[in-house]
């Protein structure tokens, strides 16, 4: 029974040992603080959940682009790409997204919301906002600018790519 106790207890610290090892590996800059059971930052910088980065390091916001395609061939299909990191991948996963021969990139957007309207079928125009609700309202006046008759309607919903 003793010797039970006293491998069970070894397991124990084993465990323990590889679990703070764990944590610690997760904590980036900083270490494992068991009493907190949050990470430390190194130099008092603060405590953060493991896996998390250290609050206190500068934090650099980056980027991020969309773009909507549309087929104006046809109008069979439209695609939206959002959150890349460059307007050419953006616009490139539109297009792929689309995939008919007649697919083209109507709009392309950074940090912000987009949306196409149509009014005809060869007439496919984009508008940019802050918000979907202002993007949708711009397509619709630059369609509303350059219909080729018809009543404009959206064809593509707003979605955003938005900065961290």
């Amino acid at each position: 029974m003793k010797r039970c106790l006293h491998t069970l207890l070894l397991s124990y610290i084993a465990c323990s040992i590889s679990l703070m090892t764990q944590a610690d590996s997760l904590c980036g800059d900083g270490h494992w603080d068991p009493a907190l059971n949050l990470c430390q930052g190194g130099a008092g910088a603060g405590v953060y959940y493991p896996g998390q980065e250290n609050r206190n390091q500068q934090h650099t916001p980056r980027d991020y682009y969309g773009a909507i395609a549309a087929d104006v061939v046809e109008g069979k299909e439209s695609a939206r790409a959002n959150n890349h990191l460059s307007a050419a991948a953006a616009k490139q996963a539109a297009l792929q997204g689309c995939g008919l021969p007649g697919c083209k990139v109507i709009i392309a957007y950074k940090n912000g919301c987009g949306a196409t309207a149509t009014s005809s079928l060869r007439n496919v125009v984009g508008g940019i906002g802050d918000t979907p609700e202002e993007a949708e309202q711009n397509a619709l006046d630059k369609c509303a600018q350059t219909k080729n008759g018809g009543q404009c309607q959206i064809w593509s919903r707003a979605k955003c790519s938005y900065y961290e």
